[in-house]
């Protein structure tokens, strides 16, 4: 049964590596269009880096969330820590 927790998590940083990839090229492409088109470089760079944090965050927020409001203090638990926002700094 290990075996296949550990399979489990493998299959599962796979797909979440592969998510954020595709974020990645699909906010880098539109930077790079917008460079190509003559936009500022400057602005182009804010905004990608908005774009990227926003979107890598969505879902972790929105399960944060959920966890609080369905009163899963254990699951909010397991979220935090999985995003480093528990250790000590």
């Amino acid at each position: 049964m290990t075996w296949l927790r550990s399979l489990q998590a493998v299959d599962s940083i796979r797909e979440y590596r592969k998510s954020a990839n595709e974020v990645r090229e699909e906010l880098l492409s539109k930077s790079l269009q917008a460079l190509a088109s003559g936009g500022d470089p400057e602005k182009v760079l804010i905004e990608l880096s908005n774009k990227l944090t926003n979107k890598l965050i969505h879902n972790p927020t929105r399960a944060l969330q959920s966890a609080a409001e369905q009163g899963e203090p254990a699951k909010l638990t397991v979220i935090r820590q999985s995003l480093g926002l528990d250790e000590t700094k």
